[in-house]
């Protein structure tokens, strides 16, 4: 008997392995949690594999970020910011979704944020200096890596700290300035 009654068409399985989803890069699913407002909410399917993907980025980052601070100095404020990540993520982690759909959704977006902060304290971590640029052209990263870097990046981006942590934020911009411009400057002739 036909399983489409008076067609006499046949059913029949798809034949071969079924291909497995594309799975998207964990910035696209961060960008995606982190942007859901009351217009764009997703599917609860959508939301779950969102959720789950992020608990599984959150568990692996964590232990990575988590190694590489504790091979820095204790006093370093890099491990002191990239251990906090860790524990505020495991914290998110530990909340779980609650009852609902709202509530779901919420605890997807606090995951969203700890991933993307678990994230950058990677990135930080795999660059030898990472100075946050606050200043007219709003907020970004001044990256000065190991292997572009000199004894003048290294200095300039520890002045540039040490005003950070004074919260001196006029100093800052002109040392983001000095910083900048040295690196267009001399940098850019090599």
């Amino acid at each position: 008997m036909s399983v489409f009654p008076h067609t006499g068409m046949v059913y029949e399985p798809p034949q071969g392995p079924t291909p497995e989803p594309e799975v998207p890069h964990i910035e696209d699913v961060i960008r995606e949690v982190v942007a859901m407002d009351s217009r764009t909410f997703p599917s609860p399917a959508r939301l779950g594999r969102l959720t789950r993907r992020l608990r599984r980025f959150i568990r692996v980052a964590a232990a990575d970020v988590e190694a590489e601070a504790g091979k820095r100095d204790v006093g370093d404020p890099v491990r002191v910011e990239a251990l906090a990540a860790v524990r505020e993520a495991g914290h998110r982690v530990g909340l779980g979704p609650g009852d609902g759909y709202a509530s779901a959704v919420t605890y997807a977006r606090s995951l969203g944020r700890g991933a993307e902060e678990l994230l950058r304290q990677q990135r930080r971590l795999r660059n030898d200096v990472v100075v946050p640029l606050v200043g007219m052209a709003g907020p970004g990263v001044i990256v000065v890596q190991e292997e572009d870097s000199c004894d003048e990046c290294r200095e300039l981006a520890a002045k540039r700290h040490v005003l950070e942590l004074a919260q001196d934020w006029r100093g800052m911009r002109g040392a983001d300035d000095r910083l900048a411009v040295h690196q267009r400057t001399l940098h850019a002739q090599r």
